[in-house]
């Protein structure tokens, strides 16, 4: 892989410089850059970036394409973090030239059916947990998919972030946009128990046996092996609670607006791929339309 260039370097760390102005987190800042963006001047080697044309970044993509083996997904999200890199650095250092990435097609993704942690699955592990008595993984569990809350959301809450008498608590989440989320009697009173059982003075709701607060990875990890021993067929990750919570309320007549409030999507788009996975319902509806159609024949 090619080096950068020196000035290419100065454009990424002045983007970096003007992504933490607009709210984006660092996770996020490092992800962008350290992955799409570094991949992308590697590549322009000695051409400075400033000077690249629609056509440079059709090449690049073609280059992710074939030497990469990138599928649909990750060159729409390259596409959108070459597009944004030039269109906020146009913007802010006030260039005199065009976005080379407008005139480039963006790539797209064919949808794919999210998975989801279903009720009988989540049951399955509680009831694994509390034969154990593990009062940590059924606090944690029973957090992450009463809130519906993201694994970034869950690693950062404190003993004393939550409110349990309103059963509330606020989260930083994308963007570094604040929202209250939602938490069940159910998850409180397996919060308040775990805590009773903790010696330790430390700030975090979630804490390793060292006293630690929980890694992200550590969170992934553990629900990975809980649902192995579990007995939960599907890969479990802290996702699928989150996609479960939003089954859960839809089945259960949640409107579109209250699961995205849960959820803090920011738009109602996001909120509508739920819609087209309810499957079950859409079966029930189907067959009790055919149900009612046997019955007047046989009447008839």
């Amino acid at each position: 892989m090619n080096k950068v260039l020196e000035s290419n370097k100065h454009l990424l760390e002045r983007y970096r410089f003007i992504c933490r102005g607009k709210g984006l987190t660092n996770k996020s800042i490092e992800a962008i850059c350290n992955q799409d963006l570094k991949i992308y001047l590697r590549w322009l080697g000695e051409r400075d970036a400033l000077s690249v044309t629609h056509l440079g970044i059709q090449d690049f993509l073609m280059y992710c394409t074939i030497k990469r083996k990138n599928g649909d997904q990750a060159l729409n999200r390259k596409h959108t973090n070459l597009n944004m890199f030039y269109k906020r650095l146009i913007v802010q250092m006030d260039l005199d030239i065009k976005n080379p990435v407008e005139k480039v097609d963006k790539p797209k993704v064919r949808k794919k059916v999210k998975s989801y942690l279903k009720m009988c699955e989540y049951n399955q592990m509680i009831n694994f947990l509390e034969e154990e008595s593990n009062y940590r993984g059924l606090a944690l569990c029973s957090m992450m998919y009463s809130s519906g809350c993201r694994l970034a959301e869950i690693h950062q809450l404190n003993r004393n972030s939550l409110d349990h008498s309103a059963r509330r608590f606020v989260v930083t989440g994308k963007g570094q946009k604040q929202r209250q989320c939602i938490f069940s009697q159910d998850a409180s009173n397996k919060v308040i128990a775990y805590i009773g059982t903790r010696k330790d003075d430390n700030e975090a709701l979630f804490v390793t046996s060292k006293a630690n607060r929980l890694s992200e990875k550590g969170i992934q990890d553990y629900v990975k092996r809980l649902g192995r021993r579990a007995g939960v067929e599907q890969n479990v990750h802290p996702h699928l609670f989150r996609h479960g919570r939003a089954m859960q309320l839809l089945k259960g007549g949640a409107s579109l607006e209250t699961i995205q409030r849960v959820l803090g999507h920011e738009s109602i788009a996001t909120t509508q791929i739920y819609a087209h996975m309810d499957y079950d319902s859409v079966q029930n509806a189907v067959d009790q339309i055919d149900n009612k159609k046997a019955v007047i024949q046989l009447a008839a």
